[in-house]
């Protein structure tokens, strides 16, 4: 059972990193992130394409091993399949490859996805696609190197079991972390949490120390999550949950 959310990019920035609204929907295509960084999950690349992702790529959703998170609504034409035809006609799914997560996991989540997609967009079950299926590109890797193999991600698909809405929590959180002795410290672990997970943070000044105070995060479960990618990246020893 797969956890479902939306972190949706705004209109004025899908306009720059898509075809616009005309997706035909015939089309669900499996990618995988092919980023196996620490804290590289789906929160993170959702982040990415909210904060106006570098790269000329976009995609409906992000699955890892905890919840599925959707950047797009499906009518939107994401530039995620590499032809014309995959990106007017699919949905893009990305699978996150993570180090810190659970592949199989995240797969079995991905299917529990596309099981609801299809029934809600009434997309046939032989047009559920490997992004190789129009471009050539050797994605989804692992899939694709039989670390699950495609006929048995179908057959999860077919026996996928329910989506589940997570409750409403609407408090918000920062993360706060213990000190660093140099700056230099804290602006090396400021980097990853920009540029990896996708966070808004900055460097405050304690005493002759320095520590990181994180942007808001929605809901305690969101607090704890974003706690234990900072320690599993071993960018602080200490943290703290505060409210915002």
């Amino acid at each position: 059972m797969v956890t479902i959310r939306q972190k949706l990019v705004t209109a004025s920035q899908a306009v720059k990193i898509t075809n616009g609204k005309n997706n035909a929907k015939k089309y669900i295509v499996v990618h995988e992130t092919d980023n196996t960084n620490i804290g590289a999950d789906a929160d993170a690349h959702a982040r990415l394409q909210v904060n106006g992702n570098s790269r000329q790529a976009s995609w409906h959703w992000q699955v890892d091993d905890k919840e599925a998170v959707q950047s797009f609504e499906h009518y939107w034409e994401c530039w995620g399949a590499g032809t014309y035809i995959g990106n007017k006609q699919g949905i893009q799914v990305e699978i996150c490859v993570n180090s810190d997560g659970n592949y199989l996991k995240a797969v079995q989540n991905a299917a529990s996805l596309i099981a609801k997609i299809i029934k809600d967009e009434n997309i046939a079950l032989q047009n559920i696609v490997q992004h190789n299926y129009f471009s050539g590109k050797n994605c989804p890797r692992n899939i694709r190197a039989g670390k699950v193999p495609w006929t048995q991600f179908i057959n999860m698909v077919k026996n996928a079991k329910n989506i589940q809405n997570p409750p409403v929590d609407t408090k918000k959180y920062r993360i706060l972390t213990g000190t660093y002795s140099t700056l230099k410290a804290a602006e090396s672990a400021t980097k990853v949490m920009k540029t990896t997970f996708g966070w808004l943070v900055h460097i405050e000044q304690d005493g002759k120390n320095y520590r990181i105070k994180t942007g808001t995060f929605t809901g305690i479960n969101a607090a704890k999550n974003a706690e234990i990618k900072i320690k599993n990246a071993k960018l602080a020893q200490v943290t703290y949950i505060k409210d915002a």
